[in-house]
């Protein structure tokens, strides 16, 4: 998913790539707390017969799924922060705060575009800088990257149109 809030005019602005998240976390817990009832009374049950064994690995198997669920949350929530002002360019990842953070000098910053080099891979959407090169949006689908190709171009100069490279 991305956001973009570009002036056209001075060619600034901020661009905000989002992975798709299909559930909310409320979803997920919903999910995790139905799995939880129902292994959850399954399990009670072989303890009431005796079979004591089957509340351990339970408990277990549902430990693993909300480690899982937690996981893939965590990681459809990251973001990509883009800032184009007048003389450099911010990208920053992470969570919740940025994470990580680089700055570019919008002068010798170039922006790439390489074709997949095999068909089930997707396009890379690079940046880079004095030999320094660093991918964006890893994580978006290729429609949004088409998007996100359009939309950097409306942040580079008509005359710089090389630099977003197909």
């Amino acid at each position: 998913m991305i956001q973009a809030d570009i002036d056209d005019r001075s060619r600034t602005g901020r661009i905000i790539l989002k992975p798709n998240a299909s559930w909310s976390w409320q979803a997920n817990l919903g999910l995790l707390y139905t799995l939880v009832a129902i292994s959850g009374s399954i399990a009670v049950g072989f303890l009431i017969e005796g079979v004591w064994i089957v509340l351990p690995y339970s408990l277990i198997e549902l430990s693993a799924l909300a480690l899982c669920i937690y996981s893939c949350v965590r990681a459809c929530n990251k973001q990509e922060v883009i800032t184009v002002s007048e003389h450099e360019v911010f990208i920053e990842r992470g969570i919740r705060e940025p994470e990580q953070r680089w700055q570019y000098h919008r002068m010798w910053a170039k922006f790439l575009v390489k074709a997949p080099r095999h068909p089930w891979r997707s396009t890379v959407v690079a940046i880079r800088s004095h030999g320094d090169e660093l991918e964006l949006g890893s994580f978006l689908n290729d429609p949004d990257k088409e998007e996100l190709i359009s939309t950097l171009k409306r942040v580079v100069p008509a005359d710089r149109y090389p630099s977003v490279t197909v």
